[in-house]
């Protein structure tokens, strides 16, 4: 039991990719504090919005200690730029790098004197181009670079801060797309299908865990090839 005893923040924690980091960590002894817009399946539920400030100082207060934190939350807007509603924007800015950031900034206080780790969800397409997804892959990016960033500042407090690049992975982001359009996804990574929420979450888990202690400041690759390039024969 690799968390036995641990205290873990998962945010996005009610679904998709944060749900499941969530329950794995459960399953191996963590105390799960879970940080979403709506209740999520966990004895200790915080409801936040990770964008508001106050919000998250407030879900973050009171606990005796944070061992490990996944800043899972986000969400996504297809547009190009000369496309994109600036509202769109901002929110995609918003929750994907301002709540990673903010979530960090209040859960570090309560790492630094023991140590600890941070995985961040950045995304596959942080790394190679993707149409139409201006917004999203502007804010996947940021989040890989403050990855970097992060590692470096607190290296010295023993906290480990490494970032996850997931290929298309089968969540509620992407339940309502046709049949035909999710066979086009899966066509793009070369193992020719897309992940399963439960394979990131082993990454994560990883990660988080003592077995990843000389690991830092890396953006992990957990995608059925996408990044290496595309199946498709064009």
């Amino acid at each position: 039991m690799r968390f036995s005893g641990k205290h873990v923040v998962v945010t996005g924690a009610a679904s998709g990719l944060g749900l499941a980091i969530a329950k794995a960590a459960e399953a191996e002894g963590a105390r799960i504090i879970a940080i979403d817009r709506v209740a999520a399946p966990f004895a200790d539920s915080r409801i936040c919005d990770i964008a508001d400030e106050e919000q998250v100082k407030t879900a973050l207060s009171g606990l005796p200690r944070i061992d490990a934190v996944a800043n899972s939350a986000g969400i996504a807007r297809r547009a190009r730029v000369d496309e994109a509603d600036m509202a769109d924007f901002d929110a995609v800015m918003a929750v994907n790098v301002r709540g990673t950031f903010l979530i960090s900034k209040y859960a570090l206080p309560h790492m630094r004197a023991h140590g600890g780790a941070i995985v961040h969800l950045s995304s596959g397409v942080a790394t190679t181009g993707t149409r139409n997804r201006a917004a999203y892959t502007a804010s996947k990016g940021a989040v890989l670079s403050l990855t970097l960033n992060m590692a470096l500042d607190y290296a010295a407090d023993k906290v480990r801060v490494n970032c996850i690049c997931p290929g298309f992975v089968n969540t509620p982001l992407l339940a309502s797309l046709p049949p035909e359009k999710k066979a086009r996804l899966a066509a793009l990574h070369p193992l020719g299908r897309m992940g399963e929420p439960e394979e990131v979450a082993h990454m994560a888990l990883f990660l988080m865990s003592d077995q990843a202690q000389w690991i830092t400041g890396q953006a992990i690759a957990v995608d059925g090839g996408y990044n290496i390039g595309h199946a498709e024969d064009v």
